[in-house]
């Protein structure tokens, strides 16, 4: 049995009989932008912030999913499974209680691993820090100052599933710590393993301990908890020994390390200072990761929170809790509804799950519902954001018709920008997809949960045509009901084109003291192109085209008829 106050680290070598590789999975993420289209730009929230809050709720409402589906009450007491939250608390320990954290987290160790990379060969640090994924500077560079705290940050769920079953590729901590897309999730998000990435990149010196509690298992009788501590660095040398940069925490086997179980979890977890867990009670069922040194903060957290995760927030229906602490101890509770960027939305939102909203004044709306595809719900403010300044430093002036793309787990998994940027009046809305396509939709996200793809080559043709048909029909939708917003068109015969009388004016006579054109924008542009010719004795005639063409930012629909009349002066 290991002893939990002297942790051991294990650093997998590369072995030619198995298929390995790099421990630097966090560059799954690192190229792919956030995105953040028009209004959203608005204090959007750092990648870093907006990564992790996604994934991580995200793998844990799948398993409270699961749970809720799956429930069997123990008890009278327990008529219904627990209510379901993540908190994210941050941390900082200085002096002694420095000492005795860096010693619980091993942390001297991956240190020195580090160290020792660094001056074999005489590396410049610099680039040998980029190449594990590390930054220049991290909590490892001060383990020894004691007045220099060291800060993590505990991320707790509780009424979910925990990380059940038996040590390897049937076990759920094993599926999510130690590999990567090994294989897809049955129900929820994603494949198993690609939610660490989002915990990996907020953490500086790439470190994850995960403490799970569970029910027993047939299949693994006699455990209900598990401990296993993980590094995701970049492949390395030092010496002869070639690294792939997962690093492994637990009980040592030789060279293999398992996760710490039971009592050995519960006393490591102890000395990591997290509650420790009881299986048998079903509120404390669940996991709780530690990161070292986060390099989110936590209003990012909040906010990105606030913007992705709003419908599951405001949702009655919905059991679902966020909570964010600082290191203070002040807490931080994500509400939408301070957020001016979201109320459009979350209006839209109220439409598309309530067919008799409460609508606010000025606001026209419209509700569009297809039978086993979904709930599309459109605003529009023509008297405000659907008309937006038109200023060059505004955000509004880049802003676009946006719709919020939901589906059963009601997180926002894009919101999807419709038409062009110049496209007047500007809509927000919301589709909740139905629940018969909601599996089909969701095997056609990426890895990164941000859209609904139609095309791929690694989506089926089934499922790729369900999420072509759902953006084609928003599409349509929002075209139509723009269509509406716009005033009619004056008829033909009242149309006068006073610029054209003002040019042709001035070709004749020269610019004199016409009067000025009218105040404010006309719709179209003329275009002469006049060539005069001598005609006789003190005579020139004018011979030319005249182009009429409707100016690039009309916003009217399809052609225009034009009526001319042609007069000549004498």
């Amino acid at each position: 049995m290991t002893d939990p106050n002297h942790p051991t680290w294990r650093w997998e070598e590369f072995d030619p009989d198995r298929t390995s590789m790099s421990g630097d999975i966090s560059k799954l993420f690192r190229n792919e932008p956030i995105k953040a289209p028009g209004i959203l730009a608005v204090e959007a929230p750092p990648s870093n912030a907006t990564v992790m809050m996604r994934e991580v709720i995200q793998n844990s409402w799948d398993a409270a999913r699961e749970l809720q589906r799956n429930w069997v009450s123990p008890s009278a007491d327990c008529a219904s499974p627990p209510s379901f939250e993540v908190r994210f608390e941050f941390k900082e320990a200085s002096g002694a209680a420095k000492r005795r954290l860096v010693g619980a987290l091993g942390l001297s160790q991956l240190a020195e691993q580090r160290s020792h990379y660094e001056t074999n060969g005489g590396r410049d640090q610099g680039e040998a820090r980029r190449t594990l994924g590390l930054p220049s500077e991290s909590c490892l560079d001060s383990l020894m100052d004691e007045s220099r705290p060291v800060r993590v940050l505990v991320i707790a769920e509780s009424g979910t599933t925990g990380m059940y079953g038996p040590w390897g590729v049937d076990s759920r901590m094993y599926l999510a710590m130690c590999s990567v897309g090994y294989t897809p999730k049955r129900e929820g998000g994603g494949s198993f393993g690609y939610g660490k990435a989002g915990m990996i990149r907020g953490s500086a010196t790439r470190t994850v301990f995960a403490y799970s509690c569970f029910e027993e298992q047939d299949d693994d009788p006699g455990v209900t908890r598990r401990l296993i501590g993980m590094t995701y660095w970049g492949e390395h040398r030092v010496g002869n020994r070639h690294y792939t940069g997962f690093g492994r925490f637990g009980e040592s086997e030789g060279i293999k390390v398992k996760p710490l179980e039971d009592a050995d979890a519960d006393a490591a977890a102890s000395a990591l200072g997290l509650p420790v867990r009881n299986a048998e009670n079903p509120a404390e069922i669940g996991t709780t990761f530690l990161i070292v040194d986060p390099v989110v903060d936590p209003d990012d957290l909040r906010r990105a929170a606030e913007r992705h995760w709003w419908p599951a927030l405001e949702d009655p229906s919905v059991d679902f809790s966020v909570r964010i602490t600082r290191a203070s101890g002040d807490e931080l509770m994500p509400r939408p509804k301070r957020d001016a960027v979201l109320e459009s939305f979350r209006q839209a939102y109220d439409l598309a799950v309530h067919p008799t909203p409460h609508v606010q004044e000025g606001t026209r709306v419209r509700r569009f519902q297809a039978p086993a595809t979904g709930t599309l719900a459109l605003t529009s403010d023509l008297d405000g954001w659907s008309y937006p300044e038109s200023r060059a430093d505004s955000p509004q002036h880049r802003d676009r018709t946006l719709v919020a793309l939901v589906r059963d787990p009601r997180m926002v998994v894009e919101y999807l920008p419709v038409g062009r940027e110049s496209t007047r009046p500007l809509l927000r809305g919301v589709f909740v997809a139905d629940e018969a396509i909601d599996a089909a939709l969701r095997r056609t996200e990426p890895k990164g949960h941000d859209c609904w793809q139609t095309s791929s080559e690694d989506v089926s043709d089934d499922d790729l045509r369900v999420a072509v048909r759902v953006v084609e029909r928003i599409k349509s939708a929002v075209g139509d009901f723009r269509r509406t917003l716009k005033p009619p068109p004056r008829p033909v015969e009242e149309v006068s084109l006073p610029e054209f009388d003002r040019v042709m004016r001035q070709l004749m006579t020269g610019p004199g003291t016409s009067p000025p054109p009218p105040a404010g924008d006309r719709a179209f542009r003329i275009l002469p192109t006049p060539r005069p010719q001598a005609v006789g004795t003190g005579s020139i005639r004018v011979v030319g085209q005249v182009q009429f063409a409707l100016r690039d930012d009309f916003e009217g629909d399809g052609p225009a008829p034009l009526s001319r009349t042609i007069s000549s002066w004498g």
